[in-house]
């Protein structure tokens, strides 16, 4: 057994929650229309408190910064306001 293998969520459900992030990315960016950059976007300030929260989860894979429970890359997903973490921590 490979004690380096990290499991993630299948690539059909990587899929599904990569199509779902997206849709709320644009929603949010389209409901938006006209509003500075800075509401899309999350704060630096957030983004920190985000990756902080991860760093310290069960689910965090410090070798690729990803989340195992959701798959995502989460140098990406910590960008965007409307993003949220697949078990609620934030």
């Amino acid at each position: 057994m490979d004690d380096n293998k990290e499991e993630f969520p299948s690539i059909k459900e990587q899929g599904k929650n990569l199509a779902k992030f997206t849709f709320e990315v644009v929603k949010d960016s389209v409901l938006n229309i006209g509003v500075t950059e800075g509401e899309v976007f999350a704060s630096d300030e957030l983004k920190k408190e985000r990756m902080d929260i991860c760093k310290k989860c069960e689910h965090y894979s410090m070798r690729q910064e990803r989340c195992k429970k959701c798959g995502c890359w989460l140098v990406h997903k910590i960008k965007f306001k409307v993003s949220e973490c697949p078990i609620k921590k934030w």
